[in-house]
């Protein structure tokens, strides 16, 4: 069976460190030419499901040469190194989540939305 859309593919979102254990990587579903698919930032081993926190990828392309990937948008999935170690928080036991986490927002002055949005993420 043919299929002309874009294949499923993943894109590679280095840390702004070059940390490659803080690297984000988002999935993308095999996709009909002309759609544009959402994905939720991810974050560490749960998804953000945080309306503001989305990627967008338009599959373009036409049916003489199948689909091809356009126009990514992943601007809110650049998270910095501080939201990405909290995301990684995920993967811990609760409670050395939580003190990992009191570690990581003790100084409220580096907190922007979006670590206040992944932290929330990681308690729930």
């Amino acid at each position: 069976k043919r299929f002309d859309g874009c294949r499923s593919n993943t894109t590679d979102i280095p840390s702004h460190s070059g940390n490659p254990n803080l690297t984000i990587s988002i999935e993308w579903p095999e996709t009909n030419i002309g759609e544009r698919p959402e994905r939720h930032c991810p974050c560490g081993n749960i998804s953000s499901q945080e309306r503001s926190l989305i990627a967008t990828r338009y599959c373009g392309g036409d049916f003489t040469n199948g689909g091809q990937w356009e126009n990514l948008n992943a601007v809110a999935c650049n998270f910095s190194d501080l939201a990405r170690e909290i995301c990684q928080l995920a993967e811990l036991a609760t409670e050395a989540r939580v003190q990992q986490l009191d570690v990581y927002t003790e100084n409220s002055e580096n907190l922007g939305s979006t670590e206040v949005i992944v932290s929330v993420a990681v308690l729930l």
